[in-house]
Order: structure tokens, then C-alpha cells, then sequence
């Protein structure tokens, strides 16, 4: 599983989402979940998301790993390898 936190007003996410929506209906074996932070600024806290877009890699309700940044789509798939 991989957290994508993104928000509305944020330019890059706007680049970035496209991409993740491709790669969730590309991929059955992981999942990107969008999270706003906006809408969800509990979850942003708890995660101590600083900017966007984010990405923290989960396995077994751990984060492994996380990136920052504008990310292409080679880059994410990479981040599908983590788990």
C-alpha cells in the first residue's frame, strides 16, 4: 500500500495524480491511496506529511519508506517494488 498525500491547490500534485489513477487501475497487486491533506489533517499530523505530494510506502501498517516531490511514472513504479 502506498499513501499519496496530495491537496487541491497544489500544482504538482495536479501533474502528479494522473499518473497515480493510471497506476492504480495498471496494477492489481498494490494499491495508491489519495489522501488530502486538507480534508484529512489528522492523518497528514500523524504521518508529519511537511510538504506535497508525499508518498510513504506501508507493509504490514509500517512505513518503509517515503519520497517527496513531483515523481514520474518510473520513479512510482519503483516505489511498487518497495513493498
Amino acid at each position: 500500500m502506498i499513501l499519496y498525500f496530495t491537496a487541491d491547490w497544489c500544482a504538482p500534485c495536479k501533474r502528479v495524480r494522473p499518473i497515480v489513477e493510471q497506476l492504480n487501475k495498471d496494477q492489481s497487486d498494490v494499491r495508491f491511496f489519495i489522501i488530502d491533506v486538507d480534508l484529512e489533517a489528522e492523518m497528514a499530523s500523524d504521518f508529519e506529511i511537511k510538504s506535497v505530494p508525499t508518498f510513504v510506502v506501508m507493509k504490514d501498517n509500517t512505513e518503509i519508506h517515503r519520497v517527496s516531490g513531483v515523481q514520474t511514472r518510473d520513479q512510482l513504479e519503483e516505489l511498487i517494488n518497495y513493498e
